[in-house]
């Protein structure tokens, strides 16, 4: 390892070769002349090396585009291209419908799936129905379910034949676009769309459904099964011995397991409603009331996900299945707000989309920083181009206008010596510029007091000057 002596050593030989480097030797024994020409070196060594510095700065920052063409590009060269740059393909079908590219398929719930919404089924419970009209509780199933059960597979049919309407619409709905929509973006544009149809088809059904239902209870409009639910045979007398026929319904008075009693009236028809029973024993959350629909609507089916129910209800050599949806414990009028649908599936296929839309050509533009290949010999060509003209010129500012710049400084500070100093010792006005400098910036005193004071006092302000010029030039550095 070497000592601080020979690294002082090799200093010092380092700095004495630079001292007397000279790259413009003329072989001249003049002094002044090789004075301006090492001066002249190490000026050139100075602004090459600044000017390399800050050619390879900008260069290795700086971008440059590239602008190319692909006629009848295929899907793999669009990829492989617009990975790198954007690209601009005009479309020769500016319209391609939603049905080539994109597919949405409903899932149903099992409900309007399942055997419940079957004929078989419903016949088994008008069965039940006919069998129990007269000798049952206005809340006993038997009354109702046949209606109940009507009404669910028509809500189901109707669900169903609104979205393949909706869908069959989404299908032949166009998507307009001049130029080829990239991957991304058509991935965003598709799914927003379908996002939407999703949304808005049940929002559309259910403002009709919603549209009915309060049409029906501010008309006060009443159906037999709504009512009590079983023929109306009753006759009422109004008058003692005077038969006037059937009479308008008077209203009927509903008494749930829960003790809980209302009578169905204009004030009360939407709201008078409880579980009903079968057997005497309640059916869990499937409810019976004033309107029927209203009813429904704030009933579940978790009652139907029990076997044993379902097997007393139907006592016949037919068997029917219990349900096994995980919304069984979901009112009707949710399940009925999703138009009775589980979940929604999508694709889309953007390799469809491209064929159909069959761009000619595709033209575009990449943006490339420069490489290291480029960047070094950009610099060598760039050396040899600053090294010829520095070369030219650093002499001419060294032997040409120094000497006019260093005699304006002389004039100023000793005109009665300028003529000289000048033409037999140049060395001395340097000599005599930087000694005024040292002056001055020793005389220099920033934090002079507005009075007098003793030189004790003085010395301090003077130090004080200096700190706070160091310190500000640390900073602007």
């Amino acid at each position: 390892m070497p000592s601080k002596e020979d690294l002082r050593r090799l200093f010092n030989f380092l700095k004495s070769h630079l001292c007397r480097l000279n790259l413009f030797n003329t072989a001249s024994e003049d002094e002044t002349i090789i004075q301006n020409e090492r001066r002249s070196t190490r000026l050139y060594l100075v602004l090459l090396v600044t000017s390399m510095i800050m050619f390879l700065v900008y260069y290795s920052a700086a971008l440059y585009t590239e602008d190319g063409f692909i006629p009848s590009p295929s899907l793999d060269e669009y990829y492989r291209i617009q990975k790198e740059a954007s690209l601009q393909c005009p479309c020769t079908n500016i319209a391609v419908k939603y049905e080539v590219f994109a597919e949405v398929v409903p899932t149903y719930h099992q409900l309007c799936q399942s055997a419940l919404v079957s004929d078989e089924w419903i016949n088994r419970l008008f069965d039940l129905y006919e069998q129990s009209w007269n000798n049952s509780t206005p809340i006993d199933f038997r009354r109702i379910g046949v209606f109940q059960f009507q009404t669910l597979r028509s809500l189901c049919l109707l669900a169903n034949d609104t979205i393949s309407r909706s869908l069959q619409s989404f299908n032949y709905t166009d998507y307009v676009q001049s130029l080829l929509v990239s991957p991304e973006i058509f991935e965003a544009q598709i799914g927003s769309f379908i996002n939407e149809f999703i949304a808005e088809t049940p929002k559309a059904f259910l403002r009709a459904f919603n549209f009915m239902q309060d049409t029906t209870a501010q008309s006060l409009f009443m159906t037999g099964a709504s009512i009590t639910s079983v023929r109306p045979v009753t006759q009422y007398m109004l008058k003692r011995n005077l038969y006037l026929g059937i009479v308008p319904y008077p209203g009927i008075n509903y008494t749930f397991t829960d003790n809980f009693t209302c009578v169905c009236s204009s004030s009360t028809a939407t709201t008078c409603m409880g579980l009903a029973t079968f057997d005497n024993n309640t059916l869990p959350g499937f409810r019976t009331g004033c309107y029927m629909l209203n009813a429904l609507m704030n009933s579940t089916l978790e009652a139907f996900d029990n076997q044993t129910i379902i097997n007393k209800l139907n006592n016949s050599s037919r068997s029917f299945q219990k349900l096994n949806s995980s919304n069984s414990h979901s009112k009707i009028e949710k399940l009925l707000s999703q138009m009775f649908v589980e979940f929604w599936s999508n694709s889309t296929s953007y390799e469809k989309y491209f064929q159909k839309c069959a761009p000619k050509s595709c033209s575009y533009r990449k943006i490339h920083h420069h490489s290291f290949w480029e960047i070094l010999l950009s610099l060598i060509g760039f050396f040899e181009g600053a090294s010829t003209v520095l070369g030219i010129l650093v002499p001419i500012l060294i032997v040409k206008i120094w000497p006019k710049v260093r005699n304006k400084i002389c004039k100023r500070t000793s005109p009665t010596t300028q003529t000289v100093v000048v033409e037999t010792m140049p060395e001395i006005c340097d000599v005599r510029i930087f000694h005024i400098l040292k002056i001055s910036y020793h005389d220099f005193c920033l934090m002079t007091p507005l009075v007098p004071v003793a030189q004790s006092l003085k010395e301090p302000a003077d130090s004080s000057t200096e700190f706070f010029l160091v310190i500000r030039s640390a900073e602007l550095s």
